[in-house]
């Protein structure tokens, strides 16, 4: 439905994307991940074409987004923080909506607004941060786009609240198959709703997978040696999630068995497997020499 090709971006001379491709389909809900500047925002905004790519294209249902504007009525892009609503009321901007998104299902927003007791009196600006959340992924939702694209939704919100926003988006999904592009700092929301997930690292796209192949390809492992072989391990280039004296826990490829049998090698009197999550396995990848 949604499909990236090859798209490449430099920001001030300054190479940030590099030949990401990605296709998304109905019901998907894709979690985008990776450290900070590694280009998460700027590729969302390409996708939306608040900013163009240097090289590639991005294709809605087959038909280029930059040809044909008006695809854009069905792809949506929540930032984290959304300026143009301030000075507007609840009836002020669905109406502007409404005009824009022909789809617009007013009586659908009014029932979110209602469920969540948000003021529809009040200006955007003066509502709590996680009132301004739950209202822009409201608007959202109810413009009826075939996509979404959330740039840290649970960023600064309560407990509470965040829980209510990550239903919104999974009730979403099944209800209507909307398919939903997600970056979060929070990894443990994107393990709870995402069903594939893709690391942002040396301005390329990697590693997209399943939740599921994630748990499968991966073991974590605690062991117990004689002696301190920290720098033994580190030769090994296997990554450390924790290290404290003899006691070590490392992540591991299950298909890598040339590192477990010289991880064996060195004599463990303790050796245990457990399964991973989906923030162990992001430490092991981004922690450069801190996983160390």
């Amino acid at each position: 439905m949604l499909e990236l090709k090859n798209l490449s971006k430099s920001l001030d001379g300054v190479r940030v994307l590099e030949d990401v491709s990605l296709t998304i389909e109905k019901g998907d809900i894709f979690g985008l991940l990776g450290r900070n500047g590694s280009g998460k925002t700027t590729l969302l905004r390409i996708i939306q074409q608040i900013v163009l790519p240097d090289e590639g294209e991005v294709l809605f249902e087959n038909v280029s987004i930059k040809k044909q504007p008006l695809a854009k009525r069905k792809v949506i892009y929540v930032p984290v923080q959304n300026p143009f609503y301030d000075r507007y009321t609840y009836k002020e901007l669905s109406g502007m909506l409404k005009s824009l998104y022909p789809d617009f299902d007013v009586t659908y927003a009014n029932e979110l607004m209602n469920r969540y007791g948000i003021p529809e009196t009040k200006k955007y600006r003066d509502l709590s941060t996680g009132l301004k959340k739950q209202f822009a992924l409201i608007m959202a939702f109810a413009s009826r786009p075939a996509v979404i694209l959330l740039d840290e939704p649970t960023d600064g919100i309560d407990a509470v609240t965040r829980r209510d926003l990550l239903q919104l988006m999974v009730d979403e999904v099944g209800e209507r198959e909307t398919a939903i592009l997600i970056t979060s700092h929070r990894l443990e929301d994107i393990e709870r709703i995402c069903s594939k997930i893709g690391f942002l690292d040396g301005h390329t796209l990697s590693n997209v997978m399943d939740l599921e192949s994630l748990r499968e390809d991966f073991v974590k492992i605690q062991a117990v040696f004689e002696d301190d072989l920290h720098l033994k391990i580190r030769e090994m280039g296997v990554p450390i999630l924790e290290h404290s004296g003899i006691f070590y826990t490392m992540l591991l490829e299950k298909k890598d068995e040339d590192k477990m049998k010289r991880l064996q090698s060195l004599g463990p009197k303790v050796w245990n497997t457990l399964p991973v999550n989906l923030e162990e396995v992001f430490i092991a990848k981004f922690g450069g020499d801190r996983r160390w």
